[in-house]
């Protein structure tokens, strides 16, 4: 009998385009209809876009030289808040000592003409503690849980929420915390990861997808992680399900199918301002707290 003839892959770039769209679409008729109120307008534009690629060159005649320390390509792989890094401190203080050189206003403009925000520092754009973020824990959160089948009670009574599969984030291999928020932070997530490709979009930057890589701990979950890092905090905000970390040196390429091997976008200084953007204008709308990592290379935020 002869072979049969092999069927064409069903699924191709071109539909899974058409079926994003439709996505964003159906998302947009919900938040209509039910009033969600999710920000999708442009994010305000205040400075200037670096041009990376001459960036090397400009900062030879400017800048004294400084030691830059080789980090190898995977050293962000399944790395959580409280996960020590290994020469992390080294590389963010020779960057930090770039910074206020790279963000010097210039008459270069980004893709397409459009601008993105520069910030002298990223840890003074975002201070808010841990002291300040907890009490916005306690407030939205859960009670904290023991381990992980107390957790799980939590989410049969829907007072937590599954962040797993969403076309707009993706959730890191969480190795110290599980997937879980309130359905505040969860709406809180959607927000930042619908304005942040938005924002990618109108400044004609390639379409990224945030990267979540911490969430829900249990008590379980904190004594685990202190056994290779003792300056973890006992009382974190990830207790509550109202926190959530996102990593500011991966993203996620949004292509024409899904690949969870695909190679990651590392180290793209435009695209963190963007994420910076998105951060700071929900910020000082109130709806979060935010607080820059160095040593855990995230974004650490609580739903307020």
């Amino acid at each position: 009998m002869a072979n049969k003839e092999k069927k064409k892959p069903k699924y191709n770039k071109r539909k899974f385009i058409v079926a994003f769209i439709a996505t964003m679409g159906f998302f947009a008729i919900i938040r209509h209809g039910f009033s969600l109120n999710i920000p999708m307008r442009e994010v305000p534009v205040k400075t200037q876009l670096i041009n990376t690629d001459t960036i090397e060159e400009d900062l030879i005649a400017e800048t004294e030289p400084v030691e830059v320390v080789d980090v190898p390509e995977d050293l962000f792989d399944h790395v959580e808040d409280g996960d020590s890094i290994p020469g992390i401190d080294e590389t963010e203080d020779s960057l930090n000592k770039l910074i206020p050189q790279m963000e010097k206003p210039s008459s270069q403009l980004g893709h397409n003409g459009h601008r993105v925000i520069g910030v002298h520092s990223w840890t003074e754009c975002f201070p808010d503690s841990q002291s300040l973020q907890i009490v916005a824990a306690k407030k939205n959160g859960i009670k904290p849980c023991v381990n992980r089948t107390e957790a799980q009670r939590y989410v049969k009574t829907h007072k937590l929420v599954n962040i797993s599969n969403s076309p707009f984030y993706r959730v890191d291999d969480l190795r110290h915390s599980m997937p879980y928020l309130v359905p505040k932070a969860q709406h809180l997530l959607n927000t930042i990861s619908l304005n942040f490709i938005d924002s990618l979009q109108v400044k004609g930057i390639p379409p990224h997808l945030p990267m979540v890589t911490s969430v829900l701990r249990t008590t379980d979950d904190i004594s685990s992680l202190q056994r290779g890092n003792k300056n973890s905090v006992t009382n974190s905000c990830h207790c509550y399900g109202t926190t959530v970390d996102i990593t500011y040196n991966r993203f996620v390429p949004l292509t024409g199918h899904y690949d969870p091997k695909a190679e990651l976008t590392r180290w793209d200084l435009p695209m963190k301002q963007v994420m910076t953007e998105v951060l700071r204008d929900l910020r000082e709308q109130g709806l979060c707290y935010v607080k820059y990592e160095r040593k855990q290379a995230c974004f650490h935020l609580t739903v307020r």
